[in-house]
């Protein structure tokens, strides 16, 4: 049940970021505008439309597609204090607060990461991301299927 409800939620996520995408394009082709309100249709819309309403299933699917790494931004804190580890480890052996070669230092963060925006950055760029592969996938939508197709073929 609550699976289910987390999925319903990713895919009404994924329908707002194919929504805001489809925005994109229609203002780059100047068929939709804000002001004045302007909405000039013209048939590929509608393959546009059939895309957008698509792509939330693509998305569940494919997730690393749109999505980055969550280990590609590490704050310059955080690098800090895993290269103090490191040093640690590798050349503070036996000092008098070591105890059974283990390196413990009294005064370091009580917590295991630093209290820092770390993951700020990474979640703007998976953000812009999302947008820009959802914004393509829906101008491209026969290229995406095409390798999703040849990447099944090549797994079987």
């Amino acid at each position: 049940m609550i699976r289910n409800i987390y999925v319903l939620f990713k895919l009404l996520g994924y329908f707002i970021t194919g929504l805001l995408s489809f925005f994109a394009i229609l203002l780059y082709l100047q068929n939709l505008s804000l002001y004045p309100f302007r909405y000039h249709f013209e048939f590929y819309d509608i393959y546009f439309l059939i895309t957008m309403l698509v792509l939330p299933f693509f998305r569940i699917a494919h997730p690393s597609w749109f999505k980055a790494d969550d280990e590609q931004f590490v704050s310059y804190k955080q690098k800090a204090l895993d290269l103090y580890h490191q040093d640690l480890a590798q050349n503070h052996k036996n000092r008098k607060w070591s105890s059974n070669s283990v390196s413990v230092n009294p005064w370091e963060y009580t917590t295991t990461t630093t209290q820092t925006y770390s993951n700020a950055a990474g979640w703007g760029y998976s953000l812009a991301k999302s947008l820009f592969v959802s914004t393509l996938f829906i101008i491209f939508a026969p290229l995406f299927y095409g390798i999703s197709l040849l990447k099944k073929c090549k797994h079987k």
